[in-house]
């Protein structure tokens, strides 16, 4: 056989080889969808929870009442353990819902003035639930509520002076917050109870806020509390400014994070002319208020 014409006859097989796997393929192939790149998704993003909580558990050399400061006398005693339990859920980015429960044991006695067969000064508990809101520009914080109370001198004003079966109080709040730049800030708590004391609290303050070093933070708050139609004539206070205080507290982190903080505090409370009307030509033995009281104590605070 010549050469040539194998050659030709291989050449002519190997075409034929490679079109019929071609026709093999696209018949294999037909009526399928091309493929598609998909990228992974990443698996390292962290979500944030809505959810948070703080606890809380201390204690005060005094027993106070919105800056009012309770006297040796009316208590048998001084001293109190405040704890509380406070949550937030955010709804979104600007929008949240807040609450908590509070309980502060009076260390001492709870007889009024040490008399026997009156109703007795109880433990404070507490419990509020609001809604809050973060202005567009983040600098507003409104807070809007409700709150109830057991015990305490709210309770005590209802009990022993409004002869009302229960020591609790109930009312609605609003608070505003506003940030007036980057370490001052300032503030209105107005708040109108609607069971066992009918009437309003007004309390405004301002405040300085910077840090010291990394782990210590300095607080400084001034305010005061005022009332209109909130005692009555058989009320041992009358109407109009309570209280005047300024309290300093330096919150100290305690871990990397800071959700560990001990908060050691000291307040300086001035009674004002409305609740002086109780210690009015009073012996210091019988005086309900302190005229200036230094209160201080601590915390230790867990936020998760």
């Amino acid at each position: 056989m010549n050469p040539n014409t194998y050659i030709t006859m291989q050449s002519k097989h190997l075409l034929g080889v490679a079109l019929a796997m071609a026709a093999c393929a696209g018949a294999a192939t037909a009526g399928t969808k091309p493929a598609c790149v998909v990228a992974p998704k990443p698996c390292n993003q962290v979500v944030e929870c809505p959810l948070s909580m703080k606890l809380e558990t201390g204690y005060a050399t005094n027993y106070t009442y919105r800056g009012i400061v309770a006297s040796h006398s009316i208590l048998e005693g001084d001293s109190v353990i405040p704890s509380s339990i406070d949550f937030g859920y955010k709804v979104n980015e600007k929008n949240s819902v807040v609450g908590g429960i509070g309980y502060t044991a009076i260390t001492s006695g709870h007889k009024f003035f040490g008399f026997d067969g009156v109703p007795e000064i109880q433990n404070e508990a507490t419990a509020k639930l609001a809604w809050q809101n973060v202005s567009a520009n983040s600098k507003l914080t409104t807070t809007a509520g409700w709150g109830i109370t057991h015990g305490g001198f709210s309770g005590m004003y209802a009990k022993l002076f409004e002869g009302k079966a229960h020591s609790v109080t109930q009312e609605f709040f609003v608070d505003f917050k506003y940030d007036i730049c980057e370490k001052f800030f300032a503030g209105l708590t107005t708040s109108y109870s609607f069971q066992g004391m009918t009437g309003w609290w007004f309390q405004p303050y301002v405040g300085y806020k910077t840090a010291i070093c990394p782990r210590v933070d300095l607080e400084v708050t001034a305010g005061m509390s005022a009332t209109a139609g909130y005692f009555g004539d058989r009320q041992m206070n009358a109407n109009g400014d309570q209280a005047w205080f300024i309290k300093l507290t330096a919150p100290i982190k305690m871990n990397q994070n800071g959700n560990w903080k001990l908060n050691p505090f000291v307040s300086f409370n001035w009674a004002g002319s409305g609740a002086l009307k109780a210690d009015r030509g009073m012996p210091k033995e019988w005086k309900a208020y302190k005229n200036f009281g230094v209160v201080a104590g601590a915390s230790v605070s867990y936020e998760f």
